[in-house]
């Protein structure tokens, strides 16, 4: 299960990355929304725009911001959904713990 969380996740730089395009950002619209914890949400969307095709991507991003960023990446199929719907259960959870945890939640 290469594809749900990369060893390298956030530790990766930008400037390895393609630029984006002078293009309108694309807006998706969440096929679900797994919920909110330490100020980020976690939604799945299914994305037929990209490399792999038509997928299911799990994405995570600031509550308060209009920026996502895919942590994992599935086949767009029943078992592809149900691998989308652990690993988004699986870093909502972490951000919870992380929430919990936070010095600002004791205050």
């Amino acid at each position: 299960m290469t594809n749900i969380i990369r060893p390298d996740f956030g530790g990766r730089g930008r400037e390895a990355e393609a630029p984006a395009s002078a293009e309108a950002p694309t807006e998706h619209h969440p096929v679900h929304v797994y919920g909110t914890a330490a100020g980020y949400v976690v939604a799945l969307l299914e994305d037929a725009d990209g490399p792999e095709g038509r997928a299911f991507k799990v994405v995570v991003g600031l509550a308060a911001g209009n920026t996502i960023e895919a942590v994992a990446v599935m086949p767009a199929t029943d078992a592809g959904r149900l691998d989308a719907d652990a690993a988004a259960m699986a870093v909502l959870r972490a951000l919870e713990i992380v929430e919990q945890s936070s010095p600002l939640a004791s205050a």
